[in-house]
């Protein structure tokens, strides 16, 4: 008695050398696709990582520069309040000099 939903094997008659031939080519053809798709798929994926990392970067780039610029504004503060309070001290000494002569 044989079990339900089973075929009883029956015995293979030995392939001939072309039709092992034909089989070859379809695993080779079968490989070939899948080593196609498998590359399609990586090179899809590089693609991919490439764009996120480039905006990544435009992002990162930007903010880079504006931090910068920020460094580079308060500096520059720094040195007009500098220059601004060395021209008020000399015009405050001219002042001065100018209000001893016409006392004088």
């Amino acid at each position: 008695m044989s079990k339900k939903g089973k075929k009883p094997k029956l015995p293979k008659a030995p392939l001939s050398e072309e039709d092992q031939l034909l089989i070859f080519q379809q695993k080779m053809l079968a490989d070939e696709e899948a080593a196609k798709k498998k590359e399609r798929l990586l090179t899809q994926f590089l693609k991919d990582k490439l764009a996120k990392e480039e905006h990544n970067s435009a992002l990162n780039l930007n903010k880079i520069n504006t931090q910068w610029r920020t460094i580079l504004r308060e500096v520059k503060t720094r040195e007009l309040h500098q220059d601004i309070e060395i021209l008020s001290q000399t015009f405050e000494r001219v002042v001065d000099c100018k209000d001893s002569v016409i006392k004088v």
